[in-house]
């Protein structure tokens, strides 16, 4: 179980995790980072919910390495990015519940990540 704290809302916050034990031969192919306020909580009723895939998308995220064989060799690198707006939808000294959950290109899913996020209040409200 981790956790994550020590970050601000209404800050861009990238989440980035490695998956080891990838299948060479049956690499990530996409990923969902999931908040929710309790864990019973439907995925429609997700605080934030981030899919990434192989391809960038800015302000979502990627699979940077998908763990075939010429791409991280058994281990598999994402990073989901949480926009200043996602952060700020989160508040401030509130437990919120996530979990990574990642798909094979042979269909398999695996939840090799969950925990809790708690985001503080910050000094500055300044953007620009």
């Amino acid at each position: 179980m981790t956790t994550i704290e020590g970050f601000f809302s209404g800050d861009d916050l990238d989440i980035e995790r490695d998956v080891t034990g990838i299948t060479v031969s049956d690499p990530l192919i996409k990923a969902w980072l999931t908040i929710k306020t309790a864990p019973s909580v439907a995925d429609a009723q997700a605080t934030i919910q981030k899919v990434i895939t192989t391809i960038q998308v800015i302000g979502t995220g990627q699979i940077t390495q998908d763990g075939s064989a010429l791409n991280g060799n058994g281990t598999a690198s994402m990073v989901f990015n949480l926009t200043a707006v996602n952060t700020a939808l989160l508040g401030t000294g509130r437990k919120y519940y996530f979990d990574v959950q990642v798909k094979t290109l042979s269909d398999k899913v695996y939840t090799p990540d969950k925990g809790t996020i708690q985001l503080t209040q910050g000094i500055t409200d300044a953007t620009s």
